[in-house]
């Protein structure tokens, strides 16, 4: 599947690509684009890739550990790689690669092995609960939010200290992005406490972080939120086999400085240990 979707992209690249001027006469595709650059690949080289479902075909495609491997290689040689992006019909887009970006994916969050470890107790965790357990980020989020995963570690090891913190909600589907998880803070004076929200986005082991969908989580954040909420801190959770959790907190965002937000920036981050280990984590 992988090699089918490295060829619609690279066949969206050719179909733009100004070999004279060295430019893409047009970056951003949409949804319409991408399934029609489908259905014409099929045709000259009589595969079936889907045309159904184009708003994941990037997403898809940055899954595991290969998604460098699978973009195109004559499109890296040039220096390019794409972002998703989403609203109005829009699919992904292509971009240029950042200064010293060497790879159309980088893994820039991987688990720090030497990160600061704390134990976590997972024996409230019901035998029968654990014997369901499965490798999925429904799984792993729900794991982490009924051990309080999240709060141990604005206790233990946070880069923004909190006065408090509430889990909101799971799985949150807003029209530009998804938030695995949603919790409220509150940070300052305890006579005064001001609101802070944190967006976390949860992967498995094998799948890297994502900024992108990280940036446009905190940006969601904010077109949703009330306007008293003028902090957002984005968070990444992802499985150690076998382990526990690995929590990577970045510098939190302000309301004003969000539309223009770009790049994360690590604060803090630390591995959970869960004792006893936890199927499927």
């Amino acid at each position: 599947m992988a090699s089918l979707k490295t060829s619609v992209i690279e066949y969206l690249f050719d179909k733009y690509w100004d070999a004279d001027r060295g430019i893409l006469t047009k970056s951003l595709m949409s949804l319409d684009d991408v399934a029609q650059a489908i259905r014409e690949c099929n045709a000259m080289s009589g595969a079936s890739l889907s045309d159904r479902n184009p708003a994941n075909f990037l997403k898809d495609l940055q899954r595991g550990a290969n998604a460098s491997k699978n973009w195109p290689a004559p499109v890296a040689a040039k220096g390019f790689t794409a972002i998703q992006r989403t609203g109005e019909g829009e699919c992904f887009e292509f971009i240029p690669y950042r200064p010293g970006q060497t790879e159309p994916f980088p893994d820039d969050f991987k688990v720090r092995d030497d990160a600061p470890r704390f134990p976590v107790q997972s024996i409230s965790i019901p035998l029968v609960t654990k014997s369901l357990g499965r490798s999925d980020e429904t799984w792993l989020i729900q794991t982490a939010i009924n051990l309080r995963v999240v709060e141990t570690h604005f206790s233990v090891a946070p880069a923004f200290p909190l006065l408090e913190l509430a889990h909101l909600q799971m799985g949150i589907k807003l029209r530009s992005t998804e938030i695995d998880a949603l919790f409220l803070g509150k940070a300052g004076d305890e006579k005064n406490p001001q609101p802070i929200l944190v967006t976390c986005e949860a992967k498995q082991a094998k799948d890297p972080l994502i900024p992108s969908q990280i940036i446009n989580q905190v940006q969601a954040a904010f077109a949703e939120a009330d306007a008293s909420i003028m902090t957002v801190i984005p968070i990444g959770l992802r499985t150690v086999k076998g382990v526990g959790f690995y929590l990577t907190e970045f510098e939190a965002v302000k309301r004003d400085e969000a539309a223009k937000l770009e790049e994360l920036t690590l604060a803090s981050d630390a591995i959970y240990e869960l004792r006893p280990s936890v199927k499927g984590i």
